[in-house]
């Protein structure tokens, strides 16, 4: 199925699947993959019904305009696409990317938000000047055209051509402001040896969300897509706790 959603005048057709019959769950996948990922958990709770989004760029939806989308456009997109399928006050289980659109949504649409959960929670950092320097270079570098063209992350140089101006948007934003204001009752999982997001950064996290658990996971990034019964059963207590 899909919609299609507006965003400052640029339509997007979004796709999604929904697995199952009852209350609303909504998943949010990472960047580079789709709804798709989270097919196998969602086929374990079939007392609900699941929704499978692919976001702007990903899987089967349209992509973003040439000069990209923010975090907050997602967040917009995400709400409206929420309000459209009357799944106001939903389980929402977001995972990497997904987290960053999810925290944006619960802290400033709360009514659509009942629960949260967010696994490998990205979008939230320090101040670090060293950081700020490496970004400086870089920006001049670019400016006076003597930056290599392989230069970059990894994430960013796997990224389509398409989303490049996405992903650099998306990474950029800073959203500990709008964790401060999550009210709703979160639960944060981090994977030990997950080095996309350390389990440092989704510390971060739960300590600016006022109710959120945290627990940890053994694995990397993906660690419990690899056992998608003990991802259901986790989602399931967590929905009717």
């Amino acid at each position: 199925m899909q919609h299609t959603i507006s965003r400052k005048g640029y339509s997007v057709k979004t796709y999604f699947k929904v697995i199952g019959c009852g209350a609303p769950i909504v998943y949010l996948h990472g960047w580079g993959c789709d709804g798709s990922i989270f097919k196998s958990v969602a086929e374990r709770l079939p007392d609900y019904s699941n929704y499978l989004l692919d976001f702007a760029g990903f899987g089967n939806s349209g992509a973003p305009p040439a000069n990209g989308f923010t975090v907050f456009d997602y967040a917009d997109l995400l709400a409206e696409f929420l309000e459209k399928n009357s799944l106001k006050n939903a389980v929402i289980a977001a995972h990497s990317f997904g987290c960053r659109v999810a925290m944006v949504v619960a802290a400033t649409r709360p009514y659509l938000v009942n629960r949260l959960l967010l696994f490998a929670p990205a979008g939230v950092r320090r101040p670090s000047f060293i950081r700020w320097c490496k970004v400086r270079a870089y920006k001049m570098g670019k400016r006076f055209k003597i930056v290599k063209k392989n230069a970059g992350s990894a994430d960013y140089q796997a990224t389509p051509p398409h989303l490049k101006s996405t992903f650099i948007k998306v990474v950029n934003q800073d959203l500990s402001a709008y964790a401060r204001k999550i009210a709703c009752k979160t639960l944060i999982i981090a994977a030990k040896q997950d080095s996309a997001v350390p389990y440092s950064a989704a510390k971060r996290v739960s300590k600016l969300i006022k109710q959120s658990e945290f627990v940890t996971v053994d694995g990397d990034h993906f660690a419990l897509f690899y056992a998608p019964s003990a991802f259901a059963r986790i989602i399931k207590l967590f929905a009717e706790e």
